[in-house]
């Protein structure tokens, strides 16, 4: 006797997405012979700012850049291996040396000249102002 299942084509489409990730991961590290990195991000509304979060666990922040150009941020940083002593046979070795590049469109406008960046603890902190213009603004309307 058939069994009748209900058909979730989202929550399938969410194993073909993550079958897809699994394919494109294996053929970084395959083809490049380390994986890729990018730090992870948050990014939130305060609402009278935005708040960009990133793990840069390991760079020197004097080797993170931040540029805002348009309504578009990009984030990029480098990180050097550390000079390898000749005598030294690594068993095992995933700390590896790269660089990477981030960029995100800003969903408003945002007051370039108060922008400000802090790096501590492997968190790299960008704090966007909002534009006065893209404030949310709240206005009483009476009712006659």
């Amino acid at each position: 006797m058939a069994k009748l299942v209900k058909w979730e084509p989202f929550r399938e489409l969410d194993e073909i997405r993550a079958g897809f990730d699994r394919l494109l991961e294996r053929f970084r590290t395959d083809f490049y012979g380390d994986h890729i990195w990018s730090p992870a991000v948050d990014i939130t509304d305060t609402g009278d700012s935005l708040v960009i979060k990133a793990e840069v666990p390991g760079f020197d922040k004097k080797n993170i850049n931040i540029s805002l150009a348009g309504d578009t941020i990009t984030i990029s940083g480098r990180t050097q291996e550390e000079k390898e002593e000749k005598k030294s046979h690594y068993l095992y070795k995933e700390r590896v040396s790269g660089s990477f590049t981030r960029s995100f469109t800003l969903p408003v406008p945002v007051d370039r000249n108060k922008v400000k960046a802090t790096c501590k603890d492997g968190i790299l902190e960008i704090v966007l102002p909002k534009a006065e213009e893209a404030k949310a603004k709240e206005i009483k309307i009476d009712v006659e």
